[in-house]
């Protein structure tokens, strides 16, 4: 097993018009391997951490874990990475007991 870490994204401030910034992220692991796990994590700018929320992490199909975060600071950006905990996929002959 091994962490696939995908892209950081930005979290962009709230626009000022009630609503917060928002972005989503992604890992995916590669062919011949499927997705065991995974989580994000969200990085505040230079504001209140409280401002920055972790609203979604799950997994999408065997490949991939999404992630999606909000942000209501209307000066600073933040950041938001996904990651996935992938194995590979062997054949394994299975034995069974008499």
């Amino acid at each position: 097993m091994h962490i696939v870490e995908g892209k950081t994204v930005t979290l962009p401030p709230s626009p000022g018009n009630g609503y917060a910034g928002d972005a989503a992220a992604s890992a995916t692991c590669p062919a011949g391997e499927v997705l065991t796990g995974g989580g994000a994590e969200v990085k505040a700018g230079n504001s209140y951490v409280q401002r920055y929320n972790l609203a979604a992490s799950r997994p999408i199909g065997n490949e991939t874990w999404w992630a999606y975060a909000t942000n209501s600071d209307p000066n600073n950006p933040g950041t938001l990475q996904a990651f996935a905990v992938c194995a590979k996929v062997t054949n394994l002959d299975v034995v069974h007991t008499p």
